[in-house]
């Protein structure tokens, strides 16, 4: 029998496009290295959180560096975010932008949870990795999406992770109800409140400075002064806005004056999330009960002007139905003057 000998050349020149289809880097010494990269994320910053994150970083540094056969292609962290969706992880988009930019051949992750928890965001981004020729290995699940198994095994893997997602999400959204029920102030979304700050504690304390715009507005409402004309009033005053826009218009007034926070009370849980993984937020019309607790911090309006306010609103909603009216003030003087 003859003995075909194969040298090493032409043995070369066959490996070539196979390594090419694998971005592999080739040298002459017919050595391979993979450009890995690795992707840590932690959803909180408490500090056990950030004790794993800073753990991940430098294992998965240590892991690719040590390793021969990979080239160190860096580290993409999200610290802090917990998100159900990919659209505020900074790093996440930029290792994507890399990948499609050639500068990476695999990624590391520790899990599939740190990768994703929205399914769908999930495997369109393994996917478009997969078309690119990227590979991610989930090193807790043990799983390489460029194998032929690789998308099956992740794509239920990927639906209990959601399934727990939704769990979790349920057990805070209960969490807080319990809360709304005993009217704690910690729960209440007072970013950009106007009028107010909060402690870190979660408690409301009144901004001063801020008091005494929201003073003015009642003030200068129950004096019959419309909406438009107070809006004025505050832009020529420079007066900023909660949001710090230096232009006031009627859908920022109409908060403050409706808003019973102003006189110390809280009404819990006015909107809430339709859905775990968007976020998106409508206003609570019955779908699920409302709170209402009295003297949860400290008032801007007394109780008396406040309620003053609301019965103006809806005597001048009665007045416009009875007269067919648009809205009940005009930005004419003279209009204003005859509906007056």
């Amino acid at each position: 029998m003859a003995i075909i000998q194969r040298r090493g050349p032409k043995r070369v020149s066959v490996l070539y496009p196979l390594l090419n289809t694998l971005n592999l880097e080739v040298t002459e010494n017919n050595e391979k290295k993979l450009r890995v990269a690795a992707y840590c994320r932690v959803s909180s910053s408490s500090d056990e959180q950030i004790s794993s994150y800073n753990a991940q970083v430098q294992y998965f540094k240590n892991y690719i560096i040590e390793n021969p056969e990979y080239d160190f292609a860096g580290i993409y962290m999200d610290k802090g975010i917990s998100r159900t969706n990919l659209h505020k992880r900074e790093d996440f988009n930029r290792l994507m932008q890399d990948a499609r930019e050639n500068k990476v051949d695999m990624i590391i992750t520790k899990s599939l949870s740190r990768f994703g928890r929205n399914t769908l965001d999930c495997l369109n981004s393994i996917r478009e990795l997969r078309a690119l020729g990227v590979d991610v290995f989930f090193e807790k699940e043990n799983i390489h999406t460029k194998t032929s198994e690789g998308e099956v095994l992740l794509t239920l893997i990927s639906a209990v992770v959601q399934n727990e997602s939704l769990n979790q999400s349920e057990n805070v959204k209960w969490g807080i109800r319990r809360k709304y029920e005993k009217g704690c102030t910690q729960s209440i979304t007072s970013g950009k409140f106007f009028g107010y700050n909060k402690y870190e504690s979660g408690k409301l304390m009144i901004n001063e400075a801020q008091a005494i715009i929201v003073i003015r507005i009642y003030q200068e409402f129950l004096d019959g002064y419309a909406y438009y004309k107070i809006a004025e009033h505050l832009t020529e005053d420079r007066v900023v806005t909660e949001c710090g826009d230096s232009v006031w218009n009627f859908s920022t007034l109409k908060k403050i004056l409706t808003n019973e926070k102003y006189k110390g009370d809280t009404l819990f849980q006015k909107k809430y999330n339709t859905d775990y993984l968007t976020k998106r937020r409508v206003k609570n019309n019955g779908d699920l009960p409302k709170f209402y607790h009295e003297d949860t911090h400290p008032a801007i309006i007394d109780k008396n002007t406040w309620e003053c306010v609301q019965l103006e609103f809806a005597r001048q909603a009665g007045f416009i139905k009875e007269h067919r009216m648009n809205k009940y003030h005009q930005h004419s003087k003279e209009l204003t003057l005859l509906v007056n």
